[in-house]
């Protein structure tokens, strides 16, 4: 059980950069391939409330070490939420939030 545990937790979001409409997400997995649903939400913070600007969700395979994914989306100059989910099955198995300034 804790082998199998480690491993589900040892994926984990890395840097997260926006350049030239492209998202990029970094994920560390130091163990070996899984393939898991990686899902971006991003959200424009405003004046305490939140738009949400794109939903991206696709099926991949985390191989080992790093790895770089990159969605494309028109972000306007702001302050902009990323709520990062990794799921295997119905659990979620990672999940953070990351504020960028674009």
């Amino acid at each position: 059980m804790l082998a199998c545990t480690g491993g589900c937790t040892g994926i984990g979001f890395g840097e997260v950069t926006y350049s030239g409409g492209q998202l990029e997400v970094m994920v560390d997995n130091p163990g070996e391939p899984e393939e898991a649903t990686l899902q971006v939400t991003v959200f424009r913070t405003d004046n305490f409330t939140q738009t949400g600007v794109a939903n991206f969700a696709e099926v991949v395979t985390f191989q080992r070490g790093s790895n770089t994914f990159t969605f494309p989306v028109d972000l306007e100059p702001g302050t902009y939420k990323l709520y990062l989910y990794i799921s295997k099955g119905s659990a979620r198995t990672v999940s953070v939030i990351r504020d960028i300034t674009v």
